[in-house]
């Protein structure tokens, strides 16, 4: 059989004359490709994910190719960012969390809900092991780019909850019906399913109204863990299997950022965790507290609100190192710009002098001739919005806490936006403090990886409720100091 192998963003090609009876992980090994597989290839870690076309993304090291298969093994930024997840966040010990399971072959699925990205991790109960990630694009993003203009769909639309929680399930629900489909298994084996997410996310889950988040005091249905019988859910598992999600802190600060912050080894005293998406969420963890909060970012960095703006998918430009030099997602040609892209290219027209401090733009910069790719003065007062908001946010609880960004060890980015940026680009538009310029740790999908962690260990909830005791929300919305901050950091200035 032939594997047919091409090198994320790299341009690279190769094909493999093998034969049946080896995993993908041996394959490639054997062939002089190196695959990040920290645990060893024993199926535990979850860290020698390639994409298989046709099946998705796959754990190499489980994955047995019986016939010819096209696989785009990560490129080289990603398998550092992989490297970094290992070094930071703490795998727990597998226990057997089902006591008495339905079925003899028991599995638990993982899920975290992005905004704009949903990834699913699927776990055989009996072992520990992570037989298959899967990712998808959030099909709630047709209703609106950010929680808020969906929040404002379900209130205009008497269907409009309905239709949100609908387009979600049904996705999630061909997503299992291609691990059955392939484990040679039925729903029934799917016995327990864990969500982590921001509240909105999770309260459109379950079907609950989220408009009480968007309307002050900003108060949502629930902000605790819930547990739900399937049955009660319409997702296509077991009907007497559990259906969790996991706690938030607030209607801003959802069970996302929680299992992220709990899924961080123990090994600071003092540092910064950072969430960019469609908000951005921050953590500041100081000894014995955690200081908590959300800032109303808007989605620019997730390619919304950006002339030529797109998620981060095939044909979107995801890098810009230069003049006429960029990497586009999928090796395609571009078709549109992606967060990391949009800042990549912020900076380099700071450090040419095509906008000034002020982000005042004389014409147009045009990226991609060919598709009218380009940037505009609006989208470099969207991204003065964002960054500002996030740098401000941090300010703020840096003073709350008491602390100077000499005392802060590690600033510890997460998110999907996080993983891919270039720090040098971050700190010369000011979106990430300057004095840690050497601390900036970029920790991948921390909450896609807390919820599996909390699957595979009981333990692992009581991280959770540890971290919720010592954590204090600040709401900035009704702060003087971040009207002020906010104000201040708009320009292009770090420090």
């Amino acid at each position: 059989m032939s594997i047919r192998l091409t090198i994320l963003n790299s341009g690279k090609a190769d094909i493999i004359e093998t034969e049946p009876g080896d995993t993908l992980l041996k394959i490639l090994r054997d062939n002089g490709y190196s695959v990040y597989a920290p645990c060893g290839g024993r199926g535990v870690c979850g860290k020698c994910t390639v994409n298989v076309r046709g099946k998705g993304k796959i754990r190499s090291c489980t994955f047995y190719p019986d016939r010819d298969a096209e696989v785009i093994l990560p490129e080289t930024g990603e398998a550092v960012i992989l490297t970094s997840q290992s070094l930071y966040l703490e795998e727990m010990p597998f226990e057997k969390i089902i006591k008495q399971p339905f079925t003899t072959k028991p599995f638990g699925v993982a899920v975290d809900i992005g905004t704009t990205t949903v990834v699913m991790y699927f776990l055989d109960m009996l072992n520990g092991k992570t037989v298959k990630t899967s990712s998808f694009l959030n099909p709630q993003r047709t209703f609106g780019a950010d929680v808020i203009t969906r929040i404002e769909y379900c209130q205009k639309n008497r269907d409009g909850l309905r239709e949100l929680q609908t387009s979600l399930i049904k996705e999630i629900n061909k997503y299992l019906d291609d691990f059955t489909e392939g484990m040679d298994c039925s729903h029934e084996n799917i016995e327990i399913m864990a969500f982590a997410g921001n509240t909105t996310m999770l309260h459109i889950l379950l079907g609950e109204d989220p408009v009480p988040i968007a309307l002050a005091p900003f108060t949502p249905k629930f902000t605790d863990k819930q547990i739900r019988r399937a049955i009660n859910t319409r997702l296509s598992i077991n009907p007497d299997g559990s259906v969790i999600t996991l706690p938030c802190v607030s209607a801003y600060v959802g069970s996302d950022i929680v299992a992220g912050l709990s899924a961080l080894k123990d090994s600071h005293t003092n540092y910064l965790y950072v969430d960019i998406g469609t908000n951005g969420e921050i953590a500041l963890v100081n000894k014995d507290r955690i200081f908590m909060c959300s800032t109303a970012a808007g989605p620019a960095f997730e390619g919304s609100n950006i002339s030529c703006g797109m998620a981060a998918v095939s044909g979107a430009i995801s890098a810009y190192p230069g003049f006429g030099r960029y990497e586009v997602i999928g090796n395609t040609e571009p078709a549109g710009i992606c967060g990391s892209g949009i800042l990549d290219i912020v900076a380099y027209l700071l450090v040419n002098d095509l906008i000034d401090e002020t982000g005042l733009m004389k014409e147009p910069f045009i990226v991609y001739p060919e598709n009218d790719i380009k940037i505009i003065q609006d989208d470099i007062r969207e991204i003065q919005l964002a960054k500002s908001a996030i740098y401000s946010g941090i300010r703020v609880l840096m003073n709350l806490a008491g602390l100077t960004f000499n005392d802060v060890e590690a600033l510890f980015l997460a998110g999907g936006f996080g993983n891919y940026i270039r720090t040098d680009s971050a700190l010369l538009t000011g979106l990430l403090p300057g004095e840690l310029k050497d601390r900036i740790y970029p920790v991948g999908n921390s909450a896609g990886f807390g919820v599996l962690q909390y699957l595979r260990s009981e333990h692992f909830g009581e991280k959770i409720n540890r971290i919720l005791k010592k954590t204090s929300y600040i709401e900035l919305s009704g702060l003087d100091e971040f009207t002020t901050e906010f104000a201040l950091n708009m320009d292009f200035r770090t420090g």
